[in-house]
């Protein structure tokens, strides 16, 4: 009698002697025993079994994790290097950071204080006084010349907010800069070194003010050349000038183009696990924004406290400091906004539901359009640079390269979204080969 069918309701078949079949044989006429299939699937109506992970996925990870932490502690440095050219090496950077001291009440005040003292030690406010005074006045000349004397520091004030003074300050450190950094790069035909020092000279501005307060418009002539002019480096400090110059102009070009390169090798290496090394990448730029923030809070503090003695002058050089570190900063805010977009980028090509929601969004308008969508991530990032810092030279190819990746991101997410649809739709995981990146 043959073995009942086990959908009768009879016991299965077994073997000859009505035992279970050895582990691993085949029932006589009856299917294979239930095993993981050669894909690693679980077998029909099972639990699903996750793919074990890949030996040696976690230490290939090392290198890209690496290259992202260096790439991001030497950002810290690019930021320093990019502010120090922009806004202290070039020209027109100094310019514009010198009037918009100049235009700054607090530190107005400090340098109308300084010219003052300098004016007055040219001009006798009491022989002045006499002079202009009629005979039956003159005795009036002491009390006369000692409350314009008060008065002599806000009239100057009042001057240096004129715009007429504020351009002649702005060309004598144009002027001045373009002959420092000449000399700085070798050069010094037309800026010596005179009596040992590098300096601007004040006296057409000196001249300026005499006119503007009628105590004569050769106020500078009168004044000893110590006086008529700003200090700006010593000649023995002129070889470390030229070093140091030298130093960041090339540091300002090598770095920015370094940390892109090194960020890009982190993903280069990370073959199978690209979007988690982006969303370090992203975490990794606005940890060194932060840092970079963090460093210049710390600057200006112990500068202000530390550094400077006189409690009179300390609001002056905290406003001196948050001028001339406005591009540190804004550099490292121009970063932090990077940094999140590119872990949105990461997340975007994820498995959360928002993320698969908006990829089914664009699915369709990404396949007919992808040149509109590659245009837009483009301008987008011009957008951004051009709302950012000034860019030096040296930080342009930097910037071609974050567009050319931007577009082969938005190219990248295009074949990703065509993969999950051949997988059977928008957030399935395609097969082997189809949409990886």
């Amino acid at each position: 009698m043959s073995a009942q069918d086990p959908a009768a309701g009879g016991h299965p078949a077994g073997s000859s002697s009505g035992g279970p079949s050895p582990s691993g044989a085949s029932p006589p006429g009856g299917s294979p025993p239930a095993g993981p299939s050669p894909s690693g699937s679980a077998p029909p109506g099972g639990p699903p079994s996750a793919a074990p992970a890949p030996p040696g996925r976690r230490r290939g990870l090392i290198g890209p994790r690496v290259l992202v932490v260096v790439a991001s502690v030497l950002l810290v440095f690019s930021i320093l290097s990019t502010w120090i050219r922009a806004q202290i090496i070039d020209t027109n950077g100094w310019t514009q950071t010198s009037v918009a001291l100049l235009q700054n009440e607090k530190v107005r005040e400090v340098v109308a204080s300084e010219i003052s003292e300098r004016v007055l030690s040219a001009v006798n406010l009491q022989n002045l006084a006499t002079e202009k005074l009629p005979k039956e006045l003159a005795p009036l000349a002491p009390a006369i010349s000692t409350a314009a004397a008060q008065l002599v520091p806000k009239a100057v004030e009042r001057a240096l907010a004129l715009p007429q003074v504020e351009e002649l300050w702005g060309r004598a450190n144009k002027l001045t800069h373009a002959r420092v950094i000449e000399l700085l790069n070798g050069g010094g035909h037309t800026l010596s070194t005179q009596g040992g020092v590098v300096s601007i000279n004040l006296e057409a501005l000196l001249d300026r003010i005499g006119s503007r307060l009628g105590v004569g418009s050769e106020i500078g002539k009168k004044l000893p050349a110590n006086h008529r002019t700003v200090v700006l480096m010593r000649s023995n400090q002129l070889r470390a000038a030229q070093d140091g110059v030298k130093g960041l102009r090339d540091l300002s070009f090598i770095l920015p183009l370094l940390v892109v390169l090194m960020y890009l090798g982190a993903l280069a290496l990370a073959a199978g696990e690209r979007r988690r090394i982006l969303i370090e990448i992203g975490v990794g730029i606005i940890v060194g924004a932060l840092f970079a923030l963090v460093l210049r809070r710390w600057v200006e503090s112990y500068v202000v406290n530390s550094v400077v003695q006189n409690e009179g002058v300390r609001p002056a050089m905290r406003e001196v400091l948050a001028i001339a570190t406005a591009g540190w900063r804004s550099r490292a805010l121009w970063l932090l906004i990077t940094g999140v977009i590119v872990i949105f980028a990461g997340w975007l090509a994820g498995p959360m539901r928002w993320a698969v929601k908006l990829r089914e969004l664009v699915a369709d308008p990404l396949e007919r359009h992808p040149a509109w969508f590659a245009g837009g991530a483009a301008a987008l990032v011009l957008v951004i640079a051009s709302l950012g810092p000034t860019r030096t030279p040296g930080q342009a190819i930097p910037l071609l390269i974050e567009l050319v990746l931007v577009i082969l991101g938005v190219l990248a997410l295009r074949r990703q979204i065509e993969g999950e649809i051949a997988a059977g739709g928008v957030g399935k995981v395609p097969a082997a080969g189809v949409g990886e990146s």
